[in-house]
């Protein structure tokens, strides 16, 4: 004698009816993201990965202060005005950190609870304290030590 066999979740779901129910366009990017870079070095790196398929993500440098954001482009703008409707900032930094302006942007994101990401890059040799205690702080989720491809895959990983 032989049991039948019911149709699994997976047959109906395949079904004209269960189709549907399918969403049958591309996923909106959900994210409203801002990466700054607070050296030099940082900022060669958020450059080459500005060049990505990001939708709403923004990319900076920032002043010493950290009071404006400047776009890759040389445009200063008022940090405050930048971040207001943000998602998420990522901070990007190596040992040659301004620790001012990591101070301002995260004082910032946390005043608007902002979700912050920090990346300590390795520039030459090993991470220095300084750094790890300017960025720290700030950064809600911190990956030390960090590289391009791991901006890469953060900023792919919260579809900015």
């Amino acid at each position: 004698m032989t049991t039948p066999i019911s149709v699994s979740a997976c047959a109906r779901a395949a079904t004209a009816e269960e189709a549907a129910y399918r969403i049958d366009y591309p996923l909106a990017y959900a994210r409203s993201t801002r990466v700054v870079a607070f050296d030099e070095t940082a900022a060669k790196t958020v450059r080459s990965v500005s060049d990505g398929p990001w939708g709403k993500a923004q990319f900076y440098t920032t002043s010493d202060s950290g009071e404006e954001l400047i776009t890759l482009d040389g445009e200063r703008r008022p940090m405050a005005m930048e971040i207001e409707h943000s998602d998420s900032v990522i901070m990007v930094a190596t040992n040659s950190i301004v620790s001012n302006a990591a101070a301002a942007v995260g004082v910032a994101c946390r005043e608007r609870s902002i979700m912050t990401a920090g990346l300590l890059l390795l520039d030459a040799g090993a991470l220095g304290g300084d750094a790890l205690s300017a960025l720290r702080p700030y950064a809600r989720i911190l990956l030390v030590p960090a590289d391009e491809e791991d901006l890469f895959e953060l900023l792919k990983g919260i579809r900015a």
